[in-house]
Order: C-alpha cells, then structure tokens, then sequence
C-alpha cells in the first residue's frame, strides 16, 4: 500500500513515519526541510516563500508549481496529484488548524471528492465512514458523528450507545461521545457519516 502524508503551513509537530511518503504543501516544504525530513515533491503557489527558500527548496526535492491565481487550493492540488501517483492513503495534516474558510475546504474535499482522504492535526481527526462495520481505537477523548445523508448508525462500546438509530443531515445527537474500553464499533446499515474525533478540552 502506497501512503502518502501531505505537510500543509499549518502543520506543527510533524509526524515521523517511515511507511509513508513525504510531499510538502506550498511552505508546509518549508517545515520538512527544517525538520530534515526527505520528500518526494512539494506542490503548490510558493506565494510566501522568499527567494533564498524558494532556492533552498529547489535543491530538497521535485517542485510542482502553480499560479498563484487558480481556482484550487494548494490542499486540493496536492490531494488530486497523490491520487494520480497511485497512493492509497493519504493524509492532510495540518488540515484542521488555521482559517475557518481552509478547513471547510478540507472537510468538503473529503465530504464529496475524496472519501478516503484522512484530515488530521496535533489535536483532531476527521474520517468519512460508509455502510459496513468500522472499529476506532480509543486514541481521542472525543468521538462524534454527522450524517451526510439518511443513516442507520448502530454504535457499540460507546459510553452512549445506538442501536440501528436512524440519523438525518440535521441531526447533531452524535455529538461528544466516547469509547469505553480500547476499541469500539461502528455499523451502518445504509448512508455515511463524518466522524471527527478530538482531545480539544
């Protein structure tokens, strides 16, 4: 399995995992270097680079440059190229930290272009379930799920559990669970759901 873990700016304590590939987002390239971790390729505008970076850059690895005006994001260009390059699991981290406007990007990306796609950060982890049986290790104080269409959602060794709960886009009863022991499971009978999981107080 090919896997791929995206660096974006918003990026703060990278992690170091040897199964993965490395590819910069814009200055997230930046944050690689510093943390003398090799890359495969960086991608994006590099509109906040300064000359001597954008050189150093250049030196590091392949770059993939873009105009700065575009209609995708520097996110959004990244995740399109790892899917070209085969990987079967990539992961945005950075995603979830900074502008409100980049985060409900990143969530639509994984919502209705690329439901695989893993969005994580220091404190938070957003996954797209679909029909089928899910587990989820307890690595999260906090486990929520939405729905993104009509739902049956049955949800063991939870500390408030369902069983075959219908669920609609406007529900939000899912919110701020948890898991008991080590593990729990998830089972959805038809539909999809976001699960965010956090340890932001």
């Amino acid at each position: 399995m090919k896997k791929a873990l995206l660096i974006t700016p918003m990026s703060k304590n990278i992690i170091q995992d040897d199964s993965y590939d490395y590819i910069g987002v814009d200055s997230g390239a930046l944050l690689l270097m510093e943390a003398k971790i090799p890359m495969r390729f960086a991608v994006g505008d590099f509109d906040s680079m300064t000359e001597d970076e954008s050189q150093r850059l250049q030196g590091a690895c392949q770059i993939i440059r873009h105009p700065v005006q575009k209609n995708e994001t520097d996110s959004e260009l990244a995740v399109s190229l790892c899917k070209k390059k085969g990987y079967d699991e990539i992961v945005l981290y950075g995603a979830l930290s900074g502008r409100i406007d980049h985060t409900f990007a990143n969530i639509r990306l994984l919502m209705y272009r690329y439901p695989h796609l893993v969005l994580l950060d220091d404190h938070q982890k957003i996954t797209l379930l679909s029909k089928g049986e899910h587990v989820i290790k307890k690595a999260y104080t906090h486990v929520s799920f939405f729905a993104l269409e009509d739902t049956i959602i049955t949800l063991e060794g939870f500390t408030y559990p369902l069983y075959k709960e219908p669920i609609t886009v406007k529900d939000i009863f899912c919110v701020s669970n948890s898991i008991v022991h080590e593990e729990a499971k998830v089972t959805l009978d038809i539909g999809k759901v976001l699960c965010i999981q956090s340890n932001v107080k």
